[in-house]
């Protein structure tokens, strides 16, 4: 049965690469919400692979999981510009066990 809704928002800054810790964070996220591991890996990668070409150094992006309904949605910002969205179905097929 996937999670029940909830959201969770984070917000990096600084410029010390924060790759790793946005991937442990998103893991654990998209783990909570009931992604199979094959899920979470693609996601990790599609998220890192977002940030890391707008990164600049002095930007902060904000990061917004939101799980409804069956659903996980990231949303990602910089500067309050919408850089990267996705949307992932969790269903019971792909419950992680």
């Amino acid at each position: 049965m996937p999670a029940p809704d909830f959201v969770f928002s984070v917000r990096l800054a600084g410029c010390e690469p924060f790759d790793h810790v946005l991937g442990d964070v998103a893991a654990t996220v998209f783990r909570h919400a009931g992604c199979s591991a094959a899920a979470v890996s693609d996601l990790v990668t599609q998220l890192s692979a977002a940030v890391e070409s707008h990164a600049d150094g002095e930007s902060e992006f904000d990061v917004q999981f939101r799980v409804h309904a069956g659903s996980c949605e990231v949303v990602v910002t910089v500067r309050d510009r919408e850089i990267w969205r996705t949307s992932h179905l969790v269903t019971s097929e792909n419950v992680r066990k």
